[in-house]
């Protein structure tokens, strides 16, 4: 399965359309931060690498800013542990 996913700003989430119904990362803006904060992905489309793909977009995005990122979605934790390699990106809030 192919994942096309947008930036929608004015919602302030990374989406994407699947056999049409939306699954979204919602995100904001933290003190200069980027907080990934809430994961959809309807329940017939789960399990299916949607939500690491948008989370992939949301970190690779960040990387491209010079974002630092706050895991508030447990998507991005789980995705984190799988690839070390982003580990670099998050910031801890306290």
């Amino acid at each position: 399965m192919e994942i096309s996913i947008t930036n929608n700003k004015e919602r302030n989430r990374f989406e994407t359309e699947v056999n049409g119904d939306l699954a979204f990362l919602d995100y904001e803006y933290y003190q200069g931060d980027l907080a990934l904060v809430h994961t959809f992905v309807p329940p017939q489309f789960r399990n299916q690498g949607i939500a690491f793909a948008l989370v992939k977009f949301a970190l690779e995005f960040a990387k491209s800013e010079n974002l630092k990122v706050i895991a508030g979605c447990s998507s991005v934790v789980i995705f984190v542990e799988q690839y070390p390699e982003y580990e670099s990106l998050l910031t801890i809030n306290d």
